[in-house]
């Protein structure tokens, strides 16, 4: 009895572990010089552009500027993460990079969500 109870022990616990799915990570994986993209880019993209969309009420095109921009973005905001350099020198560059992608977003907003946008900013709100 002892041996079937042992047995059906291990049969679960090996069915589980088969059965637990590996979270593939998040973070950007830099392998030499090439940079490979974390699998949640595109949702991180799509949120950030439809979050934009229903705070400042944008179109369809606009939205999709918004989030190949975004997209665009992800690289240089991941390589500074993963780059060489102090903490200090990453926050530096990841603020100059913030102000070159408010820049471009805003160049692709009118004039009205252009403010509200960097209302938006200024109070937090609109974050990679």
């Amino acid at each position: 009895m002892i041996k079937m109870i042992s047995f059906v022990a291990v049969l679960t616990l090996a069915g589980l572990h088969v059965f637990a799915q590996a979270k593939e990570p998040s973070t950007p994986v830099k392998k030499g010089n090439e940079w490979q993209m974390p699998k949640d880019v595109l949702e991180r993209s799509k949120k950030y552009s439809e979050g934009l969309r229903q705070s400042l009420g944008l179109d369809s095109l606009t939205t999709r500027k918004v989030f190949d921009l975004y997209l665009g973005n992800t690289k240089t905001v991941d390589e500074i993460r993963v780059g060489a350099g102090s903490e200090k020198q990453k926050k530096d560059a990841l603020a100059v990079n913030q102000l070159e992608f408010d820049e471009k977003v805003k160049a692709v907003l009118s004039p009205g969500q252009s403010a509200a946008y960097e209302k938006g900013r200024k109070a937090g709100r609109f974050r990679f």
